[in-house]
């Protein structure tokens, strides 16, 4: 397999601390868990970086990617321009990924979204300069999720090392003053997710009920969804980082596989 490593993370602007500022203190878990996780990631020693974000315009049919030789963006949307991306496209890999999934539309000069920004922040922040490519999601997901995992595994050269990311945050919901308000479907949400993924059964977090998943206004379960499948539900080296949801938004860092051993307490091997 040369998916040698694979994650979510999540993606609220808050956590970047030119964004968050001193709000960074109220999410402290997750941005000490993010450090530890960027570490781990670049341990694995990946030649690129392939991350599916929710938040890239999806179109009517197939998925978005751009095709430029950069991946240019910055935080100018949370005031914080002078925090930016630069990073190289790696559009050979995206040229196989599209003989597999043929339906890709070019965002063009469209700018990176949050859902790949925070995710990137802290790998480059952790050291990471490598090729990456950015991959929405499909209108509708169903069976185009395993597609679009497939095609992300046939797209790899078997000499090739690639790290997978899937950014998703949990409900949005949890408090009555979350972004969309508070439904205790939130929470249920977040806790079977956060126990399906901590005992590797990624499986049960697919399988929870999509009135829930709607119910909960999460954009977490799609972008796993892909991951999974592109690496047939490996498990070797797993790592819960942390969950929390201090202002109403659930998030969850996480290892899903990899085949280096996370050097911290309580890692799966």
């Amino acid at each position: 397999m040369t998916i040698v490593w694979a994650g979510l993370a999540p993606h609220p602007p808050v956590i970047v601390p030119t964004v968050g500022k001193q709000r960074c203190d109220e999410v402290a878990a997750t941005v000490t868990a993010m450090q530890a996780w960027s570490r781990d990631l670049l341990a694995a020693e990946p030649q690129r970086v392939v991350l599916v974000s929710p938040h890239t315009l999806r179109p009517s049919f197939g998925i978005s990617s751009w095709y430029e030789k950069r991946l240019d963006g910055n935080f100018s949307r949370f005031g914080a321009a002078a925090t930016q991306i630069n990073l190289h496209n790696d559009v050979d890999w995206l040229k196989r990924f599209r003989d597999n999934y043929h339906e890709i539309f070019d965002l063009a000069l469209e700018p990176l979204d949050h859902g790949a920004l925070v995710p990137l922040h802290f790998l480059v922040e952790a050291g990471w300069t490598g090729p990456t490519v950015v991959l929405g999601l499909p209108f509708g997901g169903g069976t185009q999720l395993e597609e679009i995992g497939s095609a992300i595994a046939a797209a790899d050269l078997p000499e090739e090392r690639t790290a997978l990311i899937a950014s998703g945050d949990m409900s949005h919901c949890l408090i009555p003053s979350a972004p969309a308000g508070y439904d205790p479907a939130g929470a249920e949400f977040d806790e079977r997710f956060v126990s399906a993924v901590r005992a590797t059964n990624y499986q049960a977090a697919l399988d929870i009920s999509p009135s829930l998943q709607r119910e909960a206004k999460q954009d977490v379960v799609e972008s796993c969804a892909i991951a999974w499948h592109a690496t047939g539900f490996d498990t070797q080296n797993a790592h819960f980082y942390s969950y929390e949801g201090p202002f109403g938004v659930g998030y969850t860092v996480m290892k899903f596989n990899g085949t280096n051993e996370t050097s911290l307490p309580g890692g799966r091997s």
